[in-house]
């Protein structure tokens, strides 16, 4: 014979599964409610921002530091160095500074078989000081590639 069950149980079970099937839809919508408030809550207009842009723009792009970081990157190696320049620094200079930087200064490869280029523009390769090649307070990268003349 199976054990008896307390009085109060079968009057539960029989209770919540009926407020179970009417509590459903409503729980349902509520969920669905939350869920749209929930992906709206991060929507909204833009902050007011304090100052141009032009002008914020116009101060990074004039060169008026003395010394300046830039990111002498290796892309086809995946490496990438920071390095501190002056405006008069050469591109041949910045050359061997980033490829002793990358621990690619073997001797028997010659500096004439890499090529720098300023980032944002990989039309012509760099040459002379940095400063008549667009070096910025903030923010410049060259890019160095390796382009012997022979193989």
């Amino acid at each position: 014979e199976p054990a008896a069950r307390p009085p109060f149980l079968p009057a539960i079970s029989c209770c919540c599964a009926t407020m179970a099937s009417k509590l459903l839809p409503v729980a349902l919508v509520l969920a669905c409610v939350m869920a749209l408030l929930n992906s709206l809550a991060f929507v909204g207009s833009k902050p007011v921002l304090r100052g141009s842009n032009m002008a914020r723009k116009a101060i990074e792009d004039e060169l008026t530091r003395e010394v300046v970081e830039l990111f002498f990157t290796a892309p086809a190696q995946g490496e990438r160095s920071r390095i501190n320049v002056t405006p008069d620094t050469t591109a041949e200079e910045l050359l061997k500074m980033g490829r002793k930087a990358l621990g690619f200064d073997q001797d028997w490869i010659p500096d004439s078989d890499f090529k720098l280029y300023n980032a944002e523009d990989e039309s012509k390769p760099i040459t002379g000081p940095m400063k008549d090649n667009g070096l910025t307070n903030f923010g410049y990268e060259v890019h160095m590639y390796f382009e012997p003349a022979s193989y």
